[in-house]
């Protein structure tokens, strides 16, 4: 596995050591990390011979509770391709066994990052940030990043800088020798790529349109049934929780605040990206005098958000515990209801906080709770807990019921996809024209499109049919090569043909060379990262309380023998 991609790749025996240096570190933890190593009341395991501290565990386990949420979407894209490689796959995973081993990989990670100066701190973390939300200038634009908060319903950025430092620098220095590889791409795959994007093709498509519904194929529910105990864990739900909510506008806090110039000036002082112009001046920061009762009403508007705040956590959660949440509640409007999960921070303003506010709360406790939105405060009561579980089959059925039909469909589709592909093969390789052979399949509805001639590089626009499956089947296929059969969205059955290929503009190949190769290497630089962290956890297994946390049936079978 992961010796045999570096062995076929890697020709560098100076890379070769980074690598194994690099192998080391991720066992290796440091003592500011790792606290009190000695002492076993600290320690929440072992990495080889070091101990792992309890509070590097929590961090870990944290960073894997947002890799497999919702919320790792809302990170940066650098910052989801760790997710991704922590997950390895795995995605929304529930079972401990799989959540301690992406712990462990986390915290492997993290050390080999300590090693090399990289620590997850939100100051280190903002330096990464001010660069990927940099303008065209190369200067941090501020405007990009409270655009890209806005839009993810981050209306603390704090939150977000945290989330990002936790969630992507550990990946830094892991990936930092797989990602920095040379000669990962060979020649010939290289020209290869360079010609099918710059050379002129002449492709051809054979399709068949799709005629049998999916919704059409007759399945019994003793069927159903069984492929609902043999995929359990495709109909498991996480932890729920019901909530009834009030919303208590934070206008109707502000009739009573007064902003005095100071006040208002110290935050045009403090935010006066706040305060720029429009058109030509966009970039111009007005002058006080001219935005000073915007300056107001944005202190007084977020002062009455405080103050909605304090009110529902110090006389309605009160009042609440002494009443009812409904007596409480029933001066603000119609009180709602929502089941809400961790891994669906949706459907409120600053969706994450309440959210997150929601799953701190305990039914016997503390069920009632106040979390700010961006202009309302949200007053809640916390209902019922509805745990863990898998669905119970007839709550899921429909579900069922269209996964069976999908899986008949798409098989159906295969098959006959296969057999067109076998007859087309066999006519083409007699030096059959297309669309001759295309008839000679003898299959009812299976037409052939006319000789198709493009650069498949300027293809994005191109008015043709099937055009996304051909264009990518052609990027793939050498002169005289027929594709597999391609299912479409549409459940069609396409395969493509490439006639011919004459060459291109030669300085349009030159300068396409190196993006062309940094894109060839991308694939392999994922797959042998997350070969990696696995690998490790392998050779070097770590231990809790003298016991593996990685059960023996999850160590690949194929790790390399010294």
């Amino acid at each position: 596995m992961f010796i045999y991609h570096f062995s076929r790749l890697i020709k560098s025996k100076l890379l070769w050591g980074f690598l194994a240096l690099l192998m080391v570190f991720a066992f290796v933890v440091m003592d500011s990390c790792s606290g009190s190593s000695g002492q076993t009341d600290t320690s929440a395991g072992y990495l080889g011979d070091s101990a792992i501290s309890r509070k590097v565990m929590e961090d870990a386990a944290q960073v894997v509770t947002t890799a497999n949420s919702q919320a790792s979407f809302y990170l940066p894209q650098r910052s989801q391709i760790f997710g991704a490689v922590v997950r390895d796959g795995a995605f929304g995973v529930e079972d401990w066994p799989a959540r301690r081993r992406q712990n462990w990989k986390v915290i492997a990670a993290r050390e080999v990052a300590v090693r090399n100066g990289i620590e997850a701190s939100v100051t280190c973390g903002n330096h990464v940030l001010e660069t990927m939300f940099a303008g065209s200038n190369g200067v941090f634009n501020p405007d990009r990043y409270r655009a890209f908060l806005a839009a993810n319903q981050y209306s603390k950025s704090a939150l977000f800088e945290a989330t990002f430092a936790n969630t992507w620098l550990p990946a830094q220095v892991v990936t930092m020798g797989v990602f920095n590889a040379v000669g990962w791409v060979s020649p010939m795959e290289l020209d290869f790529a360079l010609e099918t994007n710059y050379d002129t093709t002449t492709a051809y498509a054979a399709s068949l349109k799709n005629t049998l519904q999916a919704d059409t194929i007759a399945v019994t529910d003793e069927e159903l049934k069984k492929w609902y105990d043999e995929h359990q864990e495709d109909y498991r739900q996480p932890e729920q929780r019901v909530i009834a909510y009030a919303e208590l506008p934070a206008e109707t806090f502000a009739a009573k605040i007064v902003v005095d110039d100071m006040d208002a000036m110290q935050y045009y002082d403090d935010n006066n990206d706040e305060f720029k112009g429009t058109g030509t001046n966009a970039t111009k920061v007005l002058p006080f005098d001219e935005v000073k009762e915007q300056a107001i009403a944005k202190v007084k508007a977020r002062r009455a958000l405080e103050e909605a705040l304090l009110f529902a956590n110090e006389t309605l959660v009160a009042e609440a515990q002494t009443k009812t949440f409904a007596e409480a509640a029933k001066a603000y409007g119609e009180i709602k209801h929502a089941t809400v999960r961790s891994d669906r921070p949706f459907g409120f303003q600053n969706a994450q906080d309440v959210i997150a506010s929601t799953f701190e709360m305990d039914p016997a406790e503390t069920p009632f709770n106040a979390v700010s939105g961006t202009d309302c405060v949200y007053f809640m009561n916390l209902e019922k807990v509805i745990p863990t579980g898998i669905a119970p089959f007839e709550e899921v059925k429909d579900r069922v019921l269209t996964a069976v039909r999908r899986e008949r469909l798409t098989a159906s589709l295969k098959e006959k996809g296969a057999t067109i592909r076998t007859a087309l093969a066999a006519e083409l390789a007699k030096g059959t024209a297309f669309d001759a052979a295309v008839a000679a399949c003898k299959v009812d509805g299976l037409t052939a499109t006319t000789g198709m001639t493009f650069v498949l590089n300027d293809a994005a626009k191109l008015d043709i049919p099937y055009r996304a499956e051909v264009t990518e089947a052609v990027a793939n296929l050498g002169v005289k090569a027929l594709s597999e059969a391609v299912i479409t969205s549409a459940d069609d059955i396409v395969l493509v043909y490439v006639a011919d290929r004459k060459a291109g503009d030669m300085l349009a190949k030159t300068t396409a060379k190196a993006q062309t190769m940094q894109g060839l290497a991308w694939p392999m630089q994922f797959r042998t990262t997350t070969d990696w962290m696995n690998w490790n956890l392998n050779r070097e297994p770590p231990t809790v309380d003298g016991k593996r946390p990685v059960l023996d049936e999850e160590v690949a079978d194929d790790i390399d023998e010294e």
